[in-house]
């Protein structure tokens, strides 16, 4: 009895003992349950996912077009994005991801400066719904977590309009950072926006929960000239001395003459160029003169950078090479041009005057019969026969004409009337100086014509013209 009495002990012990254990073990199970449950809301809370911006937009890529202009408000390029690889801007959702059903992202404008206000302008794209100005994506993100805005696009909106757009916006909840009506649409900024991105979760057990608004970087008018890209086309001088005041024209893109400043640079000193407002000729050249370097002793020439700089939200150029080159006291080489003309020696010549260079043409001469000597006795005796012949001295008087000879002889050959003296103020061989104020004018003229025609008119010989004079009696 009594060997059998432990041995019943030990099985109710036994059975004790497990029941005991299933109980305990049914409690723990209950509360771990309970923990692991309170532990992945707490995950839920603690590590929600975030909405990452991985592809900005470009600052300068697209112009903001109007509505009435009626052609397509283009796209919005992504910062990474060449002539030949375009890229757009993009999102993704990061982190655990596991209970998500889906993500629904909405994308405004709002203003470039904090607080961001929704902006007027609207967006225009396949996703963006008629008329509201807004894109509305919705996501899996079990297939993908990245989601880029292709064929997205800004519509400017006119001033008028302003209003309306903006309430718009506010009947269907757009205002990421619940700004309200802080401030007026007279301070907003109409050639710079921002993408606003607010995402919303929805989990598998049906809640709802939004992310924080993300922002992208600034988005500019392409063309507007307070925000424009800064360019320097071309200056028309690239050297100039160290002294400084050297006057330039630098042609430019589009800019505003109150908002930009020229700069040059090299290490850690800095100058600005010197010019007015009126300087800037039609937004797109400006006249200006350059800064004296830092050092006036350079013996060599010395490269800066020159540039455009905004001075609104301090944008700058790209920089053009300007050399500063070295003092010289001489620019227009006055010196050194003395020095070389007092080293030249010049060989003296006589001066020649134009009465010296001037060749007064020579009297016709007439030449005497080439077979007979004008010293022959008999030959001169001839002539003053026919000379004393009233018929000829009447044709001579005829054209109030006289004619002297005064012939000479050569050396080496007939002679020849080398000298023909033709005074028409000591008028006639056989008559005394005669006075030509008892002629008219018109006398006067036929008399000078006629000693023109008898010069021009070629004398064969002594013996013809003796010969046609014989011949007019008869």
């Amino acid at each position: 009895m009594a060997s059998a009495h432990p041995s019943r002990t030990a099985p109710s012990s036994s059975n004790s003992g497990q029941g005991l254990s299933l109980l305990t073990s049914r409690s723990s199970g209950g509360v771990s349950s309970q923990s692991r449950g309170d532990t992945t809301m707490l995950e839920r809370v603690l590590e929600k996912p975030r909405l990452v911006v991985v592809e900005e937009p470009k600052d300068r890529s697209m112009r903001f077009r109007y509505e009435c202009e009626g052609r397509s408000a283009g796209s919005i390029l992504g910062v990474s994005s060449t002539d030949t690889n375009k890229t757009q801007p993009a999102i993704e959702i990061q982190g655990p991801i596991d209970h998500i059903k889906r993500v629904k992202v909405t994308v405004s404008l709002v203003t470039k400066d904090p607080p961001h206000r929704p902006h007027p302008h609207c967006l225009v794209g396949k996703d963006c719904p008629n008329g509201l100005g807004i894109c509305v994506v919705t996501l899996n993100p079990h297939n993908n977590c990245r989601h880029s805005f292709a064929n997205l696009g800004i519509q400017c909106v006119r001033r008028k309009e302003l209003d309306l757009s903006l309430q718009k916006r506010r009947s269907l909840n757009i205002d990421p950072f619940q700004t309200g009506r802080s401030k007026g649409i007279e301070d907003l900024d109409m050639n710079a926006v921002r993408l606003c991105f607010q995402c919303e979760l929805e989990w598998e057990d049906g809640r709802k929960d939004s992310l924080s608004p993300v922002v992208s970087s600034t988005i500019y008018d392409k063309k507007a000239t307070t925000t424009s890209q800064l360019k320097i086309t071309c200056l028309n001088l690239y050297k100039g001395p160290c002294t400084g005041k050297t006057e330039i024209y630098m042609l430019c893109d589009k800019v505003q003459k109150d908002d930009i400043e020229i700069r040059f640079s090299r290490g850690s000193w800095k100058a600005n160029g010197e010019f007015a407002q009126t300087d800037v000729h039609r937004q797109i050249a400006i006249v200006f003169k350059t800064p004296p370097y830092q050092d006036q002793n350079i013996t060599e020439e010395v490269d800066v950078s020159v540039v455009l700089r905004r001075i609104s939200d301090q944008m700058e150029s790209e920089p053009v090479t300007f050399t500063y080159l070295p003092y010289n006291p001489d620019p227009y080489e006055v010196k050194r041009k003395c020095r070389i003309k007092s080293g030249i020696s010049f060989r003296e010549k006589p001066c020649q005057t134009a009465a010296q260079s001037f060749q007064f043409p020579q009297p016709a001469c007439f030449n005497a019969l080439p077979d007979t000597n004008i010293n022959n006795e008999e030959e001169m005796a001839l002539l003053n026969q026919l000379l004393e012949m009233p018929a000829i001295l009447d044709a001579i008087n005829e054209t109030n004409f006289d004619m002297t000879y005064d012939i000479e002889e050569k050396t080496d050959g007939p002679s020849t009337f080398a000298n023909m003296d033709v005074n028409i103020n000591n008028f006639g061989a056989y008559s005394h100086s005669q006075d030509f104020s008892q002629f008219s004018d018109h006398q006067f003229n036929m008399l000078v014509n006629d000693f023109q025609t008898l010069q021009s008119e070629p004398h064969d010989s002594l013996t013809n013209a003796v010969q046609v004079k014989k011949e007019e009696p008869l």
